[in-house]
C-alpha cells in the first residue's frame, strides 16, 4: 500500500524549468550561445593581431577574458554549496510525503534499483568505447602551428595540470560509505556518505511518523510541513542561482570556442550520440524485461505509450505526463489501478535511469576532455555516486545539473565547464525524461505481472 500526502513535484528527470523574465531557462541558455559565437571567434584568432595593441586595451580584454573564466567557477562553487542541503531535503521530503509499504513497493524499489544500475553500466561502456570527449579540449593551450591564439595571450596563464585521482580499491569504497564524522561528510561534501546517512534518518522519521497515526497523534505533520518549508526556501535559492546559469554558459563556450573553434560543437554531437545511444539500449532492457517477466509484446507496449511518449517529449515533464501514464497503463495495457499508481505516482519521486546514465556519460566526457584516465574503481566510485544523487534529484529542479558537480568532486573531475552541457541540455532531457517515464510504466507493469504471495503452509486447513 502507498499514499502520497503531499505531492513534492516532477521527478522522471527534473521538474518544470525554471522560467527567468517569463522565459524558460534554454531559451535564455540559447541566447547565451548565440552571443559568445561571436565573442568565442574573436578571441580564437591569431595572436599577433593584439601586438599592435595599447598596454590598457590589453589590460581590458585580459580581464574580460578573466571574468569569463571566474564566472562559470563562481557558479559551479554556489551550485555546489546548495547541492548537499538540497539532497537531503529532497530525501527527507520523498519519504515522509511517501508511505511505501508491503511487499509489492520493495519490489517496486527493487525493480528501480536494477533499471539504474544497468542504465549506469550502459553509460559507462558506451563512454569507454565511444570516448566522446577524446577530441574535446576545454583548457590548456590553445595554439595551432605553434602560433597562439588571442585568447592565450590574453589570459597569461599557463595550462593548469590536474592530478589524477587515486585509485580506490573496493574495500575503501565500503569503508568511505560510513563517515567518521557525520558534519565532515557535510564539509567534505561527501554525496554517498551524505545521502546514506538521511536515508537512515528519513525511514526512522517516517517509522515515528506511522507510529504517531496508528495512535491517531498528528504531530508528525508539524514535522513533514518543516521538512516540506525548508526544502522550498532551498529551491528558492538555488533558482536565485540557476538564474546566473547563462552567464555561465556564455563564458565557457565563448572561451571554449576560442580555444577549440567548431571542434566543441563536433564534440557535443559526440556526447549527445552517446547519450542517445544508450537511451535507446535502455529501451531495449524495458523490453526484454516485460517480454521476459510479463510476456507483452515490444509492439504491444509500446503502442500503449505512444500517447505518453509524445507528451513527455514535448512536456520534458513527467508531472505534466502523470495522467496520461496512468490512463495509458489502465486503458491501453489493462495494468491495475494499484500498480498504476504506485508507479506513476510513487515510484516517479526514486526512479531518474535516464538521468543517471546522463551523468555517468558526463563524468567520463569531462574526465576524457582533460586527459584523465579513469580506473576501474574509479568508476565505480562514479556509479556509487550517481545512483545515491539519483535518490535526491527527483524533486530538485534542474537536479542532474545540480548534483553532477558533486558527483565529479568525487574523482577529481574539474566541474568548472558544466555549464557547456546545457547548450544541448533542453534536447537531451526531453529524451531522457521519456526513457525515465517509460521505466515507470515498465515497473508498473511488472507489478501487476508479479505471482500473488504464496499461502503460508496450513492457512488453507485453518480457514476450513
Amino acid at each position: 500500500m502507498a499514499q502520497n500526502e503531499t505531492p513534492i513535484g516532477d521527478s522522471g528527470s527534473e521538474p518544470e524549468a525554471p522560467r527567468i523574465g517569463g522565459l524558460p531557462l534554454y531559451v535564455w541558455v540559447l541566447i547565451a550561445v548565440v552571443l559568445a559565437l561571436p565573442v568565442g571567434w574573436l578571441l580564437g584568432v591569431d595572436a599577433t593581431v593584439a601586438e599592435a595593441w595599447p598596454a590598457p586595451l590589453r589590460s581590458i580584454l585580459g580581464a574580460f577574458v578573466g571574468a569569463l573564466d571566474l564566472v562559470p567557477q563562481l557558479i559551479i562553487r554556489a551550485l555546489t554549496a546548495f547541492a548537499a542541503p538540497l539532497i537531503v531535503l529532497a530525501i527527507l521530503t520523498a519519504i515522509l510525503t511517501n508511505d511505501i509499504r508491503g511487499r509489492q513497493g520493495a519490489r517496486m524499489m527493487l525493480y528501480y534499483l536494477i533499471n539504474t544500475l544497468v542504465a549506469m553500466v550502459i553509460g559507462l561502456s558506451l563512454s569507454n568505447l565511444i570516448q566522446p570527449g577524446r577530441n574535446a579540449r576545454f583548457a590548456g593551450s590553445s595554439a595551432v602551428d605553434g602560433v597562439p591564439r588571442l585568447i592565450d595571450v590574453l589570459s597569461g596563464e599557463p595550462a593548469r595540470k590536474i592530478d589524477p585521482p587515486k585509485p580506490k580499491s573496493l574495500r575503501d569504497l565500503l569503508t568511505e560509505l560510513v563517515p567518521k564524522n557525520i558534519v565532515q561528510a557535510f564539509l567534505e561534501n561527501n554525496l554517498a556518505q551524505i545521502v546514506l546517512v538521511t536515508i537512515a534518518v528519513a525511514i526512522a522519521l517516517a517509522l515515528i511518523r506511522n507510529a504517531q497515526r496508528e495512535k491517531g497523534e498528528t504531530a508528525y505533520k508539524t514535522l513533514i510541513d518543516l521538512v516540506s518549508v525548508g526544502f522550498e526556501v532551498a529551491m528558492r535559492v538555488l533558482l536565485w542561482i540557476i538564474a546566473l546559469v547563462p552567464l555561465a554558459v556564455f563564458g565557457v563556450v565563448a572561451t571554449s570556442l576560442a580555444r577549440q573553434g567548431v571542434g566543441l560543437f563536433v564534440s557535443l554531437g559526440g556526447f549527445i550520440g552517446t547519450v542517445l545511444l544508450g537511451l535507446g539500449l535502455q529501451l531495449c532492457w524495458y523490453l526484454l524485461q516485460l517480454a521476459v517477466l510479463a510476456r507483452m509484446s515490444p509492439r504491444r507496449f509500446l503502442g500503449g505509450a505512444s500517447d505518453v511518449m509524445a507528451t513527455t517529449f514535448s512536456t520534458s515533464s513527467t508531472a505534466a505526463t502523470m495522467p496520461i501514464t496512468i490512463r495509458a497503463l489502465m486503458d491501453k495495457l489493462k495494468i491495475s489501478r494499484e500498480s498504476s499508481q504506485l508507479a506513476a505516482c510513487v515510484g516517479t519521486n526514486f526512479n531518474n535511469d535516464g538521468t543517471a546514465l546522463y551523468q555517468a556519460v558526463a563524468a567520463l566526457y569531462f574526465a576524457q576532455s582533460t586527459g584523465m584516465s579513469l580506473t576501474f574503481s574509479d568508476q565505480l566510485v562514479i556509479m556509487l555516486t550517481t545512483l545515491v544523487a539519483s535518490v535526491g534529484a527527483g524533486g530538485i529542479p534542474s537536479g542532474s545539473f545540480v548534483t553532477m558537480p558533486l558527483i565529479f568532486d568525487a574523482v577529481r573531475i574539474p566541474p568548472a565547464n558544466l555549464p557547456i552541457l546545457l547548450t544541448i541540455d533542453w534536447f537531451v532531457d526531453r529524451c531522457r525524461t521519456t526513457s525515465n517515464v517509460l521505466g515507470d510504466m515498465t515497473v508498473a507493469v511488472l507489478l501487476d505481472r508479479d505471482p500473488p504471495p504464496k499461502p503460508h503452509p496450513g492457512s488453507e486447513a485453518k480457514e476450513s
